[in-house]
């Protein structure tokens, strides 16, 4: 209703105007009547209508400053949880940069640790090859010290063949040699014990040959020879038991025997522990049978490859 009046006081304003312009024509009749209607009204509206105006425009300032501060607040409100995403989703990829940080830093430490793996062994196996060159050219000079040195195979063939009693051999020895040492030359047959191929047959190799090795040690050479014997029958380390053999044979001066042992050693195995005495005593079977040359082709090689052993320091 008080709407309807204000309106309504609002479209009366320019007639109110209107009235309170002079007359054209010169005419102030209802001046006064118009005065006091306008000072009605006007004292009407004032009194009943400012006071609303006056709530009214209380009002809406109150409603429009509680909405902005609504506004502002849900403003805040959402800037601030805006920011806590925002903050969380950076915290979130910084923790993941620094865990790809922690990676790299153990894949470099990783890749450092293995470049000097490689670069020691690198040294390693450098410093390996100068050596297996050292020991290869130091090998090749032995291995061609003894070529030159050694008796031939062939040589070695003929000399056996000559000490067997070859023609050869015949027309070698020199009758002084046969007239002052018969004795030296003379060879007796090792004799053998005969030991029943049952008995042989029931003991293993190794067993055999530590039982050879002590006779042959108690100078039980026939006993010895006959386990030897077994032993090479049965191929076992030819090269030793051939050794061994010729061993018995040479303390038994059966001296052809001997350097026919010490022959098949040594083409079975040039290399090996008793090689200086094999050749020690492979020089002094020939020249107790009277080949001189031929010792002293066995004693030049003893020499030359085992300068230190106590079977060179013997030879003069």
């Amino acid at each position: 209703m008080k709407k309807q009046i204000l309106l309504f006081s609002i479209a009366l304003l320019p007639l109110a105007a209107l009235s309170n312009e002079p007359s054209a024509f010169g005419s102030n009749t209802n001046d006064v009547d118009s005065s006091s209607a306008t000072t009605s009204y006007s004292n009407t509206v004032s009194v009943s209508d400012k006071k609303y105006f006056q709530n009214n425009q209380k009002t809406i300032s109150s409603t429009s400053n509680d909405n902005l501060s609504s506004t502002k607040t849900d403003q805040g409100s959402i800037s601030s949880e805006q920011y806590e995403g925002m903050r969380s989703v950076v915290d979130s990829y910084a923790s993941k940069i620094a865990k790809q940080d922690d990676k790299m830093r153990q894949l470099e430490e990783e890749n450092k640790k293995l470049r000097e793996y490689v670069e020691e062994n690198r040294k390693i196996q450098a410093d390996n090859q100068e050596k297996i060159k050292t020991v290869v050219g130091e090998l090749g000079t032995l291995i061609d010290s003894i070529n030159k040195n050694y008796v031939p195979k062939d040589k070695f063939d003929q000399l056996a063949n000559e000490v067997r009693g070859g023609k050869s051999a015949s027309k070698t020895v020199t009758p002084a040699i046969d007239s002052t040492k018969k004795d030296t030359v003379k060879e007796t047959p090792p004799a053998t014990k005969v030991i029943s191929a049952k008995e042989l047959s029931t003991k293993d190799s190794a067993t055999l040959t530590k039982e050879a090795d002590d006779l042959l040690d108690k100078k039980s050479y026939s006993e010895a020879q006959a386990l030897y014997t077994e032993l090479l029958h049965r191929n076992y380390k030819p090269a030793k038991t051939n050794f061994s053999l010729g061993e018995a044979a040479y303390n038994q001066k059966a001296y052809s025997t001997a350097i026919e042992h010490y022959k098949a050693s040594i083409t079975a195995s040039d290399k090996a522990a008793y090689t200086p005495a094999l050749l020690y005593h492979t020089g002094v079977s020939f020249e107790k049978l009277g080949k001189a040359k031929e010792a002293q082709g066995f004693y030049k090689a003893l020499k030359d490859g085992y300068p230190d052993s106590p079977e060179a320091k013997k030879v003069k």
